[in-house]
């Protein structure tokens, strides 16, 4: 069975819920969905990687095509080795150990370490950043929301030691909801923008998770 989902207009995460509630359905060997912008279809992509799925993305006019497609693999529920990195091969995010956990997530939701004065608290948690990374540590994931996501920003003092993280193979991943609300539209790549939906599987896959 297949289905077709029109998604434009919608607010995040609302298109992966629906997409993923065609999905739940078995039945349902594959999904059309038609979404506005590229970070719906990262978003997407995310999804088909979670459930091991195929996915091909394709731009029309002011708007995309997404395909998520069940496969052979997908459906005998065969957990991949490698994670791809193009639009038109599956991404698994996040990437599963043999256990089934993502490992350790470290969840950022502020952009202060604890509560405190708000410079020292800043810098306090760029310290615990920097100490994280030079101890050698290596979380599998670190997710940012509401101001934590001000942490991505370029001019952000964190900036440089997120992208060191992401360099050491960490995903450093923000909420959209977030960047869209606290005006960092375009200063994020939309790869490293996700949903709720999203945080809500690393969290529940992760083996620790540490939030400062």
């Amino acid at each position: 069975m297949e289905k077709t989902v029109d998604l434009r207009g919608l607010v995040c995460p609302e298109p992966v819920l629906r997409t993923k509630k065609l999905l739940d359905d078995t039945n349902v060997m594959k999904v059309e969905a038609l979404v506005e912008t590229e970070i719906n279809v990262n978003n997407l992509k995310r999804l088909a990687g979670s459930l091991k799925l195929r996915f091909q993305s394709q731009p029309e006019n002011d708007f995309f095509r997404v395909v998520l497609e069940r496969t052979q693999t997908s459906t005998a529920q065969v957990q991949p080795t490698t994670s791809q990195r193009t639009h038109e091969h599956i991404n698994v995010q996040p990437v599963q150990t043999i256990d089934g956990t993502v490992g350790t997530v470290v969840f950022i939701g502020k952009d202060t370490f604890g509560v405190g004065e708000p410079d020292f608290s800043a810098n306090l948690l760029n310290l615990f950043l920097q100490t994280l990374l030079q101890s050698g540590h290596k979380p599998r994931a670190i997710l940012l929301a509401n101001t934590g996501v001000k942490l991505l920003d370029p001019e952000a003092p964190t900036f440089k030691v997120l992208a060191d993280f992401k360099d050491a193979g960490a995903e450093v991943l923000a909420c959209g909801l977030c960047v869209d609300f606290y005006g960092l539209k375009g200063k994020i790549p939309t790869e490293q923008i996700t949903n709720m939906f999203a945080i809500c599987e690393y969290l529940m896959a992760a083996d620790k998770i540490i939030q400062p």
